[in-house]
């Protein structure tokens, strides 16, 4: 057996690689991290809080971070739209901190920046104005790198970039490194190099510019804190022109050396110093025993314990460290431990006769045994020192998690149910108790005063929400809070609910106060668990802010007019950030009131009578139990008397904590009035509850923008979407002709990928695809299949017709639009023998229409329209001619109430004939023509050409009116009009050489030209004038910023709606790479004039074209000869209006200008537009695409093998070339550019910045039979139509014989700019479903039974995150008395167990003490508040239809405590035992669960096995069915209880055609067969901890242990036994498992707990196999990312690249190539995977010269590269060794797997960049580009 085996895969090395299709920063908008920094323009001056500024201040950048991923956006200042401004995708690092660092970098700090020239330029050449920095923080060993956008870094002195930074990366002035650190102070320990570290930043001192930043990094959990300062620094001198030039000396900050704190002799200091103050501080007064406060105890051994939180106090002038710790010696509280109490023995020096009546109590609880300590430490780094200030000692709740400084004096210490107040001295000021659970985590010393004790804790203890707010029910785990004012902080519940928390003081100054917390009636939606919060609220903003709230302001207003109430001041505006990592984020503007007066009730006028001379009343009960005094029966003096005693305790209480500079503790003002009194005989205790008087409300609150964020993405799987559209569109045509026009939606559907994303009520499912395929809108309206058409399309929508030329040049075929029985068709239009009469200026050669359209070659034409009435249509077309090619223009006119019988319905009304080329050149040929431009102005229609010979030429079409007279037919106006053709050349060469004596880059020949409509200002630095006034004054830029930022350009070229100054400007590229812009005006002038804008670099990749006056030499490629072949200008971004609303406008600040430049070796470089500043000029600065845009290798081969079997002819020797770079507007609301290229792509925008989607096409041909796969693209749709208004057109080879083609109409981009869809780059879209559940698991039911094309059927595991109410708790419907007898009886029994556990030698430490104590914390004290809501999960098994957005169709709830665990849908087969009938399979849907009792893991989990089958609804009676039934519905089968175990894996075994369903449960593998209706059990194996996942091919299993890694087996029929062939020996944690396969060699992929990727290999010869037991090692690396699920896929080849529906393409290139498929390259199989963070990449094994090449490539990048933040991507991909048994493995990292992401950056640089890393490796540019495209083919899911 083990023979065949070994003969099932082969053992030859798999050479893998892993390439990212999209990271979490341009995948998804989830937010871990946020912040708000002046990144991409200057920090202003009075940026603080009581500036005094008119608020109008210009809002700062938001910074969000995720996983590796950082993202800059800008808020818009019309509707406070989000735009994206810059992406650092894939850094080599986990971020764990992010943390702002104010004036990081600039010069004139002191001043910052002026607001009249924010753009002030120094002698220096360097800005003078300041900029923000960040400190990120990473996770892993502890690393820190203080980064900058590199634009700061660049010189604009001569307006010419210089310096550093000119590759767009995050610069880094400093990495701190302090894993050397840690690694000391752990001394052998691994615990701690797990535990991310904790950054706190000092900055309070930073804007008086004095003070240097302090950084305080707390490693390991406590182990050690380090801290450094941030002084300014030098500027780096790399990139200067003179080596010699002084550098600035305050241009950014840099790290000083770090001082490790002495945190054992700090720990002992305090032990020592604030060891008897803690006893005043718990409030415990203890004399007896051994005289020790609780908690105390011997010192320290490695500091505080562990350290939870530490940060920064302000208003001290040394930097003071605040750290939240834990006892050392209790260790770090839990769960389950934290109602462990401690009682202590207490004695108040009383006489003994006190003692023996009772009064006192021998014992008193002291709270929580795990209080946590608040250390105040006061840092000197420069000086290396280090002082304890004060310490409160083991009085804080054990529940604590978060400390936040107060903005004035103070921190918060955050907990699960408590929130406390401390002041800077140490002082805790209040504490506000959440709900009801409150007290279980507190100490004593805050625990709230008792009934049942005479003896009060502290004056400050834990209260309630104060009268007349309602009482709180809330929990604060994952809460977050942000102060909005020094009084007003606002809190996000983890839910997404926001209150606001508030300080309440007796008078000014007084250290008396309260909180309350508030609900602001406001939830955040789609934002499953809040991560972080950022709230940007200075009164410097708040005009700003203003704008965004003014109309709900005025609604406001309106409204409390209306009411009668009085309009309170504004306190506060700001904008709320509000960011998940597990769903969507949120930007919220609000408006806070000053305090407004709060109404009570008589009762509180009564409670706040009760208060005299600050001193409270207290009714206590007497110490027998059981009985109550009433106060009826005291007599007077004895009552007094226990006031008397109770405030003498709490006068020498509050004598204790009163503070030095407190002169009155009094309550003096009516803010806080008095606490309740306490009726004794309605309740058994109480506690004093305090009022307010007045309360800030919300003013307004307004949800601005929301990202759309992906969330986790769990186990996808392959299915069709689809959504039949409302209209369907009939394609049409003469029976007789030779082509067929048909409508076959649907006929075969293209298969998505989809994915389970989000949690909780972001939750839902995203649909990854590309436009070209069925998708979610229902966007291919009709199909027509077609045959040698040429393939440019030419659209007239004025006209309702759509011309495409055809390929032999005789003409074209028309398409008229029109509308039959409400129905939207094409029809051939059928030429008939009309000639007409026309304007010719030249006798030689007579054109008529039919001629026009019928025999010569048409090269571009375009619609225009001339006033209201008349329509002209411009043609350039190719004349055949006895005495050489000849070159026409003809325009031609319309009538559009004419007869649609009557042909074409157009009639020639002006020819211009061109026999020579411009400036008299015979023997020439037009090489490319620009798109047609008009001009509305001037009635002017250009047409650019450039010809063979490197001349350029505009020719441009006038149009004259003459006069108008009435028509008698109509009565109507018709314009005499005239046509007047002129020519402007545009100059070649100024040298006086030929071009045979010239090298090829020292040629001036003109290669490409562009016509585009834009304002002139925009490429020069001239002042705009305004449409507001007369004058003429400089345009200001409403978002200045120095980053190459697309932001910065819109507010200079809009220039007004109207588009007065727009002008036609001319581009045109010289094969020098030269790229130049006129002004058409100017050319028509004179044809020797200096271009308005200039660069050189075009076509050969530079990272920046910015404008030179003098031509300077630029390094140009050296091995290549290569030019640009085409370019295009065009904008990306919404379509605009004319509009007012704040929404348009910030439109318009979305538009991106950009240009895209195809070289002629196929190459694409995208260009975005940017200006410093207005008086600078424009720069276009390269955005990296990551996508091989040139022909494959493959294809060429392919193609040579199709003209050797004569397949196809030689190509055509034309050395026309048509337009393949298509602008577009308003498709689907956007506008952008569709590349008709060798794998078509469309770029578009994504909140401003642009990016790419591939286009797929429903049964293209392979590559390599025609030049593009799509050759015709038309954006200009027949206004006639509705549905395809805002469609477009698209011509493909179709699959068949060489030269058949399909014309396909769409209605929209609507998949692509879907309201929740996201681009996230690697030429996907994806479209989120909202669903507001948690999907953990789906698939697709390929039942055509079940699923058609049109109506797609699915199943999904999924689970309801609900919010369970638990006021049950508060009142358990029992009498005192009654409680009271409950009571006894429990700790009469909890005596008898401590009895029986003495006399066993048994401690206290016993599972039923820990049962008691937990029921006991869950005693929910109504004094203080309720018991809060706790989450739940309901899972559900739901039946969907993906063609209605995924409804429900039936669903199937589990049980209650039952958890889904995996789901599958398979075959089974009905084996009947003893029967000769042949067996018959069926579909199933298996659910697997686990039940997980109400008692937690007390007790072992089981499982179920569920067994479902779809059914179609049946009849009621006589065939009705129920229209209010679903059409299907799940029916339970069977079901199979699992005793051994939870259910955590189902897979399909077939094997001699018999399906059999594999079960995973515990440790035990068992193969059930179906039959009779029930499961048996057949076959078994027994694993070693837990199966994690079984992974089948054949009948070969692949078991991942959750705790002992991979097993691999084979399942052998004979006699139903699963045998153990080999297993990996190292104990890995197995998270996901998978195959991935080159030809017959097979690898098995294991990801682990610490984020690594493992390759292991079957290979029983080899001799680290072991005899064949052992799974062999090939590879290892660190992904960086968790997922939890591989999915297999098919690596597609780049011949199949652009088709979505694979088996109809792939069976065509069989039949022209039956060879096809036998390499083992065409037999690769590769893993997908979506994680944790929103990212989705693909793991493929690659050819071994492949391999190589890549990997020598990946190590001098690693090197040559200048990397974001400096970090290290051959460290970051290192794999992380596991702490746990981590002896048992080799400590030598086998490598060996290529780093997709770094290598692909190859693809992005300059070529004279990708020629030295390919000189230095041995090898071509051209092969590695090849590579790369196979990796980019291969790696691709859809």
């Amino acid at each position: 057996m083990s023979s065949n085996a070994a003969s099932a895969t082969k053992t030859a090395p798999i050479h893998p690689a892993i390439l990212s299709t999209f990271g979490p920063g341009r995948g998804s908008g989830s937010s871990e991290f946020s912040a708000w920094a002046y990144l991409t323009r200057p920090r202003p001056k009075n940026n603080n809080d009581d500036g005094d500024d008119d608020g109008d201040t210009q809002l700062p950048n938001l910074v969000t971070a995720h996983a590796n991923s950082l993202r800059i956006y800008t808020v818009l200042p019309n509707a406070g739209t989000l735009a994206l401004t810059a992406v650092y995708d894939n850094l080599a690092g986990v971020i764990c901190s992010l943390d702002v660092i104010p004036y990081g970098t600039g010069d004139g700090h002191q001043d910052g920046c002026d607001d009249d020239d924010p753009f002030e330029i120094s002698d220096r050449g360097s800005s003078s104005c300041c900029y923000d920095g960040l400190l990120l923080g990473f996770a892993g060993h502890p690393r820190l790198s203080l980064v900058y956008p590199s634009a700061p870094m660049v010189s604009v002195a001569d307006g010419t970039r210089g310096g550093v930074g000119q590759g767009g990366v995050l610069l880094a002035s400093s990495i701190i490194d302090l894993t050397p650190v840690l690694n000391e102070c752990s001394m052998g320990g691994t615990s701690y190099l797990e535990q991310d570290m904790i950054v706190s930043v000092s900055t309070a001192s930073t804007s008086a510019n004095d003070v240097d930043p302090t950084v305080s990094v707390v490693l390991g959990g406590g182990i050690a804190i380090a801290s450094f300062t941030l002084p300014r620094g030098p500027r780096p001198r790399e990139g200067s022109s003179t080596t010699s030039a002084p550098s600035s000396t305050t241009w950014w900050r840099v790290a000083s050396e770090p001082h490790i704190l002495p945190l054992a002799s700090l720990a002992s200091k305090v032990r020592v110093d604030f060891g008897d103050a803690n006893k005043v501080s718990a409030s415990v007064n203890v004399r007896g025993g051994r005289g020790q406060p609780v908690g105390a105890g011997p010192r320290l051994g490695h500091g505080f314990g562990d350290i939870l939180d530490a940060i920064f106090l302000s208003g001290f002038t040394e930097s003071t460290l605040l750290l939240l710790h834990t006892n050392p010696k209790k260790g770090r509280p839990w769960a389950g431990r934290l109602g462990r109490t401690a009682e202590v023995p207490l004695s108040t020096g009383g006489d003994t006769d006190e003692k023996e009546e009772g009064a006192i109590p021998d014992t008193v609880a002291t709270g929580t045994k795990y209080g946590l300590s608040l250390t105040a430490i006061s840092l000197s780094v420069p000086q290396k020192r280090s002082v304890v200030l004060w310490s409160l000692l083991d009085v804080l709740p054990a529940d604590a998690w978060k400390l936040l400084p107060h903005p004035t004096d103070g921190v918060l210490v955050w907990g699960v149910n408590t929130i406390i107040y401390a002041s800077s001295l140490g002082k805790i000021k209040c504490a506000l108790a959440t709900n009801g659970f409150a007290k279980i985590g507190c100490p004593n010393g805050l625990l709230p005063p008792s009934l049942e004790s005479r003896y009060r804790s502290t004056s400050v203890h834990l209260e309630p929400n104060p009268s007349p707010l309602p009482k709180l029910s809330l929990q604060l785990d994952g809460a977050q809070i942000e102060f909005v004012t020094k009084n007003i902080a606002l809190v996000c519940l983890g839910n997404g609910s926001l209150h606001s928390l508030q300080f309440h003081h007796t008078t000014e100054g007084s250290s008396q106060m309260v909180m309350s917390l508030s609900p602001l009636n406001h939830r955040v939606g789609g934002l499953g668990v809040a991560s972080c919060m950022s709230i940007l609220a200075k009164k410097c903003h708040m005009k700003n802010v203003g704008n965004y709230l003014r109309a709900n302001d005025e609604a406001g207003l309106k409204k409390e007019e209306e009411s009668s109430m009085s309009n309170p001041e504004i306190q506060a505006r700001g904008l709320l950030f509000i960011g998940s990592r597990m769903g969507d984020c949120s930007l919220i503007a609000f408006s806070m009131n000053d305090p407004t007066p709060l109404l009570h009730s008589d009762n509180d006028d009564e409670e706040s009578s009760k208060l005299e001379d600050g001193k409270r009343k207290l009714i206590t009960k007497t110490s027998r139990p059981n009985k109550r005094r009433k106060e009826s029966d005291q007599s007077g003096d004895e009552k007094q008397t226990n006031v008397t005693a109770n405030e003498i305790l709490d006068q020498e209480e509050e004598e204790l904590y009163r503070e030095s500079d407190d002169v009155d503790n009094k309550f003096s003002s009516a803010s806080i009035v008095s606490n309740e009194e306490v009726n004794v005989g309605d309740a058994e205790s109480g506690t004093l509850r305090r009022s307010i008087q007045s309360l800030s409300m919300c003013q307004s609150i307004l949800a601005l923008d929301s990202l759309t964020g992906l969330g986790p993405l769990g186990p996808g799987c392959y299915g069709p979407v689809a959504t039949c559209s409302s209209k369907s569109l009939t394609l049409k045509s003469d029976t007789s002709d030779t082509s067929v026009f048909n409508n076959s939606a649907f006929s075969s559907a293209a298969r998505h990928y989809i994915m389970p994303c989000g949690f909780g009520p972001s939750g839902g499912v995203a649909i990854l695809t590309t436009p070209g395929r069925d998708n979610v809108a229902g966007s291919i309206l009709g199909e027509s299949d077609l045959c040698n058409m040429a393939g440019p399309i030419f659209g007239f929508p004025q006209s309702n017709l759509v011309l495409l030329p055809r390929a032999d040049g005789a003409g074209v075929i028309a398409l008229r639009s029109l509308i039959k029985e409400g129905t939207e068709e094409f029809e051939e239009v059928d030429f008939g023998d009309k000639r007409d009469d026309m304007e010719v200026d030249s006798s030689e050669h007579v054109l008529n229409a039919v001629d026009v359209l019928t025999k010569t070659k048409l090269l571009a034409a375009a619609e225009i329209s001339f006033g209201s009435e008349s329509v002209f249509s411009v043609f350039f077309v190719e004349n055949p001619s006895s005495t050489g090619t000849t070159y026409s223009i003809v325009v031609m006119s319309g009538d559009l109430l004419s007869d649609l019988e009557s042909g074409a319905n157009l009639q020639v009304d002006f020819v211009h004939h061109i026999s020579e080329g411009p400036g008299s050149v015979q023997g020439v040929a037009i090489a490319s023509i620009a798109p047609i431009v008009h001009d509305e102005r001037t009635n002017c229609v250009s047409i650019g050409c450039v010809w063979s010979s490197g001349h350029a030429c505009v020719y441009g079409v006038s149009i004259n009116e003459k006069k108008q007279k009435r028509s008698k037919a109509r009565g109507t106006k018709k314009a005499d009009i005239t046509f007047e053709v002129s020519e402007w050349p545009l100059k070649k060469s100024t040298t006086d050489r030929d071009d045979q004596q010239l090298d090829f880059y020292e040629s001036e020949n003109i290669v490409a030209m562009d016509l585009f409509s834009l304002p002139r200002h925009v490429f020069e630095t001239q002042s705009v004038s305004s449409s507001d006034e007369n004058t003429s004054h400089p345009l200001s830029d409403p978002l200045p910023s120095f980053l190459p930022d697309r932001l910065s350009m819109h507010g200079t070229w809009r220039a007004g709606d109207n588009h007065s100054q727009d002008q036609i400007l001319v581009a045109i590229c010289r094969r020098s790479g030269m790229l130049e812009i006129y002004s058409l005006a100017d050319v028509k002038t004179s044809s020797d004039i200096s271009p308005i804008w200039q660069s050189p670099g075009c076509s050969h990749g530079a990272s920046v074209l910015a404008h030179s006056e003098q031509k300077i030499r630029v390094r140009l490629p050296e091995t290549h000869q290569v030019e640009a072949a085409e370019i295009r200008m065009f904008v990306t971004g919404p379509t605009t209006s004319n509009g007012e609303s704040d929404a348009e406008k910030d439109a318009w600040m979305l538009r991106s200008l950009c240009l895209v430049v195809q070289t002629s070796l196929g190459d694409l470089h995208l260009y975005s537009a940017c200006k410093r500043r207005s008086d600078l000029n424009l720069e276009l600065t390269r955005i990296p695409l990551s996508n091989v845009a040139r022909p494959s290798e493959e294809a060429g081969r392919h193609l040579t093998k199709l003209r050797r079997k004569k397949i196809i002819t030689e190509s055509d020797t034309s050395v026309f070339r048509p337009n393949r770079l298509h602008r577009f507007c308003a498709i689907s609301g956007e506008d952008g550019l569709f590349a008709a290229t060798h794998r078509p792509l469309w770029f578009v925008s994504e909140r401003g910045t642009t990016t790419v989607v591939s286009h797929k096409s429903r049964h293209v041909a392979p590559s390599g039979g025609r030049p593009v796969p799509v050759s015709g693209f038309c954006s200009s749709m027949p206004t006639l139509f509705q549905n395809a208004g805002c469609g477009f057109l698209t011509l493909h080879e179709r699959i068949g014989r060489i030269g058949s083609q399909r014309l396909t109409l769409y209605s929209g981009l609507y998949d692509v700019f879907s309201p929740h869809g996201v681009l996230p780059g690697g030429g996907i879209c994806v479209q989120k479903i909202p669903l507001g559940v948690t999907v953990r698991h789906i698939e697709f039911i390929d039942d055509s039974s079940v699923s058609t094309s049109s109506r797609p059927i699915y199943v999904m595991l999924i689970s309801r995150e609900i919010e369970a109410d638990q006021s049950y708790l508060n009142d358990d419907g029992l009498s005192p008395d009654e409680r009271q007898r409950i009571k006894e009886e429990k700790e009469a029994a909890r005596v008898k167990k401590q009895v029986e556990a003495d006399l066993g030698g048994f401690d206290m430490e016993q599972e039923w003490v820990e049962e008691i104590e937990r029921e006991d914390c869950f005693e929910v004290d109504q004094d203080l508040g309720f018991a809060p809501t706790i989450p739940q999960r309901k899972y559900e098994v739901w039946l969907v239809d993906a063609s209605s957005q995924f409804s429900v169709l039936d669903k199937y709830e589990l049980n209650e405590f039952e958890h889904g665990t995996c789901l599958k849908s398979l075959f089974l087969t009905n084996v009947i035992e003893d029967s000769d009938e042949v067996p018959e399979k069926s579909l199933f849907v298996c659910v697997g669960t686990s039940f997980i009792d109400q008692d937690g893991e007390d007790l072992a989990s089981k499982g179920r096995l569920l067994l479902f089958q779809i059914k179609k609804a049946k009849p009621k009676s006589r065939g009705v069915v129920d229209r209010n039934a679903p059409p299907l519905h799940l029916n339970l089968r069977s079901e199979k209880e699992i005793t051994v175990g939870p259910v955590t894996s189902l897979s399909s075994l077939k094997s001699e055609d018999i399906y059999r369903v594999v079960l995973g449960a515990g440790a035990e593998v068992t193969v059930e067969q179906w039959g009779s209706g029930k499961l048996t059990q057949v076959g078994f194996y027994h694993a070693h901890m837990q199966v994690q996942e079984i992974v089948l091919f054949k009948t070969f299993f692949l078991l991942s242990d959750a705790y002992d890694s991979l097993h691999f087996l084979v399942w052998r029929e004979s006699d139903k036994s699963l045998t153990l062939l080999a297993k990996d020996y190292e104990p890995t944690q197995v998270f996901a498992a998978g195959l991935i396969s080159r030809g017959g060699a097979m690898a098995f992929v294991c990801h682990d707990d610490r984020q690594n990727l493992k390759f292991l290999q079957y290979a029983p010869a080899d001799a680290e196999a072991r005899g064949g037991n052992k799974l062999v090692c090939r590879a290892d690396v660190h992904l960086g990312s968790q997922t939890t699920a591989f999915q297999s896929h098919g690596c597609q080849s780049s011949l199949l690249f652009n088709s979505c529906t694979m088996p109809s393409t792939l069976a065509a290139l069989k039949q022209q190539d039956p060879l096809f498929g036998r390499l083992e390259d065409d037999q690769r199989f590769a893993v997908s995977f979506g994680t944790t963070d929103g990212s989705v990449g693909s793991i493929i094994s690659l050819s071994e010269p492949t391999f190589w090449r890549l990997a020598a490539l990946q190590s001098v990048m690693s090197n040559a590269l200048e990397s974001n933040c400096a970090l290290s991507h051959r460290a970051w991909r290192l794999f992380r060794r596991s702490r746990s048994r981590g002896g048992c493995r080799n400590k030598d990292r086998k490598k060996g797997v290529i780093d997709g992401d770094l290598v692909m950056k190859f693809v992005d640089l300059a070529l004279y960049e990708q020629e030295d890393l390919a000189s230095s490796i041995g090898t071509t540019v051209a092969l590695l580009m090849d590579n790369l495209l196979e990796l980019q083919c291969a790696s691709s899911i859809i």
